[in-house]
């Protein structure tokens, strides 16, 4: 189950760093300023911060199965829809709502931790399952860039995106 976790930590950070390697490509289609991009980037900050207090009573009032997939098939579904952008307030729309979904991912982590595992093994549960933040921040930018080469970057946002639906097909099925 830890694994699972792990895999949706490093989805999450995935999801959350492709607008950092896309950055250059949209700020320029889309004639965005410096401070139009810091706007997009304090939706997401803002969304993240006011749901970090919500996602964990909702994951507790709905049990950590339920809790969970709704968390990363909102923020799936919101990481692709960044594809659909069409200017600096859409794509702030967007990461607006990929920060209420990727909120949830830390509370679930750690009931995951505490519902399967004793209480003197969670430390180590949960370092493994915070370490994915850093393979996904590691990994993220030359996948990502990759698939921009490839496809284009509104193809990196359904990819990555696609991932966490698949990730959540795996877990409803576990």
């Amino acid at each position: 189950m830890i694994g699972l976790v792990f895999l949706a930590t490093v989805v999450n950070y995935l999801d959350r760093q492709t607008l950092s390697v896309v950055a250059p490509v949209i700020t320029e289609q889309f004639h965005m300023s410096n401070v139009a991009y810091s706007r997009v980037v304090f939706a997401f900050m803002l969304a993240y911060t006011i749901m970090n207090a919500v996602s964990g009573p909702m994951i507790d009032r709905l049990g950590t199965k339920l809790g969970y997939a709704v968390c990363i098939a909102w923020w799936s579904i919101a990481a692709m829809l960044h594809a659909l952008a069409r200017g600096a307030l859409s794509l702030g729309v967007f990461r607006f709502l990929l920060g209420m979904g990727e909120a949830g991912n830390w509370p679930a982590g750690v009931k995951v931790a505490a519902e399967w595992f004793p209480a003197e093994e969670r430390a180590l549960a949960s370092v493994f399952f915070n370490s994915g933040s850093s393979i996904g921040a590691v990994v993220a930018p030359p996948l990502v860039a990759w698939i921009i080469l490839q496809s284009g970057w509104r193809s990196a946002f359904l990819m990555v995106g696609g991932v966490g639906l698949i990730w959540l097909l795996v877990w409803m099925l576990v």
